[in-house]
């Protein structure tokens, strides 16, 4: 008996309908069916900003529009319970059971849409999935199609643009015109004409670079990238300041260096000379005290070869030690790495040859200090009239400015004493030219200058 009494409300249970059941129950299954309709938009929403497809937005769509028509039939039959006769019920016959499983059933639905719709947007690329990635990105960026408008824009080109024109970015030939001509704003500076480079009022530099895109879909598209270079420019700045301290030390360096050279052969000169002095006086000493004692001939023989010997120093003419002269400066050269290449004959003079010898070791000596070169040339012509002998080296080229240092001023001094012409020239190459006169050199009887010298001196002892 209990058992059929049992069944018989539920069957009840299962045939009464939504007018017929309690105002508790109608609360429930409105309020239950107004948080689908949130649900149902908010679906709609999600797929509309995430570019879900047209098939999905129109399907979320037409339920929300079912849902709300539904809603409506459920505050009809409400009202009509509430007592106004106004309102006719329109879901007699349907079951409470059935109206509550299919809006629980919606309500599921929907939330596992919802879910659905959000992972997908985290797990695939959307458009807003790319205006976040090149948001967060450092450097500006920037696209444009083909009539100048932009495509996408990044925060921090809105920025940069905001600086260089006074307003954000709406129109890219804005942009083109900031970075072409000179810019507006105060404190905003072009470092270089040839180059997109700012300086902003922050004291940040970026560097401006436009590309076309290359895709045939893309054709006409333009990309503008604004980079950073603020650590580049800041330390270039450093290392060009510390390049011209360095340039300005290194000068002073050669010119120490230069002073250094002078001093020592000055002083190397001087030492020499005194020594030459001092064997002179001792020579004409002992060939005084020969003749006062009228001693053996072969002494005073030897005393006159001495005397003779400190002349031919005194007056730069050493000829008998000419060719030991020459392989001690080819073998000063080959011990700094250079290789002396003669072409031609020395001049015949001593003094000539000692003024050749004394160019080809200064050129040595500046073809390893300063142009770092490994071989130097040296062209030796007779003419009619004069000696021409060349220099010239395979080293770096000289600096525009290069003058004359200690060791050439001293070489042109000394030419110019024994009537010789130097010339200098640093482009395109350097090249030094001596030209040594042959009647200079020569007495009026044909006899060498040199030699009659030497002979009156051998006659006055």
């Amino acid at each position: 008996m209990v058992y059929q009494l049992y069944r018989l409300q539920k069957d009840r249970w299962k045939m009464i309908d939504f007018v017929e059941c309690g105002m508790a129950m109608q609360d429930f299954l409105m309020i239950l069916f107004e948080i689908c309709l949130v649900l149902e938009l908010i679906l709609l929403l999600v797929r509309i900003t995430c570019f879900s497809g047209k098939k999905k937005i129109v399907t979320a769509v037409a339920v929300f529009a079912v849902s709300f028509m539904f809603m409506g039939v459920l505050m009809n039959d409400h009202r009509y319970c509430l007592g106004e006769s106004f309102y006719q019920p329109m879901l007699q016959g349907y079951p409470f059971s059935v109206l509550m499983t299919v809006v629980i059933g919606l309500l599921l639905y929907l939330c596992w849409a919802i879910r659905s719709e959000r992972r997908r947007y985290h797990h695939s690329l959307s458009y807003w999935s790319v205006n976040e990635a090149v948001n967060d990105v450092p450097c500006g960026v920037c696209f444009s199609d083909p009539l100048g408008r932009i495509v996408l824009c990044n925060t921090k080109m809105q920025e940069l643009s905001r600086i260089m024109t006074g307003s954000y970015l709406q129109d890219y030939e804005a942009l083109r015109k900031a970075m072409s001509g000179e810019p507006e704003s105060e404190g905003l500076c072009r470092l270089s004409k040839d180059s997109n480079v700012f300086y902003f009022p922050d004291g940040s530099v970026w560097m401006f670079q436009e590309y076309g895109l290359q895709e045939p879909d893309c054709a006409g598209y333009l990309q503008t990238v604004a980079v950073n270079v603020s650590e580049i420019y800041y330390n270039g700045e450093k290392i060009r300041a510390n390049n011209e301290k360095l340039e300005i030390l290194n000068h002073k360096l050669e010119e120490m260096y230069e002073k250094i050279g002078d001093k020592i052969r000055e002083q190397e000169t001087l030492v020499m000379k005194m020594q030459v002095h001092d064997n002179f006086g001792r020579s004409l000493l002992s060939i005084r005290r020969i003749l006062e004692r009228k001693e053996d001939p072969d002494k005073m023989d030897k005393q006159l070869s001495v005397l003779k010997h400190l002349v031919y120093i005194l007056t730069g003419s050493a000829v008998e030690s000419m060719e030991e002269v020459y392989e001690d400066t080819i073998r000063h050269a080959e011990e700094l790495g250079i290789s002396v290449q003669i072409s031609g004959n020395f001049p015949m003079h001593p003094s000539y040859r000692l003024l050749t010898d004394r160019a080809i070791r200064e050129c040595v000596t500046n073809c390893a200090r300063h142009a770092h070169g490994s071989t130097v040339w040296v062209k030796i012509d007779k003419n009619a009239d004069e000696y021409t002998v060349q220099i010239t080296n395979d080293g770096e080229v000289p600096d525009k400015n290069a003058e004359e240092g200690g060791g050439l001023s001293a070489l042109r001094k000394a030419a110019e004493s024994g009537k010789c012409r130097m010339q200098v020239s640093f482009s395109p190459e350097f090249c030094l030219i001596l030209k040594m006169p042959l009647t200079e050199r020569m007495g009026f009887d044909g006899t060498d200058t040199d030699s009659r010298r030497s002979e009156d001196h051998a006659e006055v002892f």
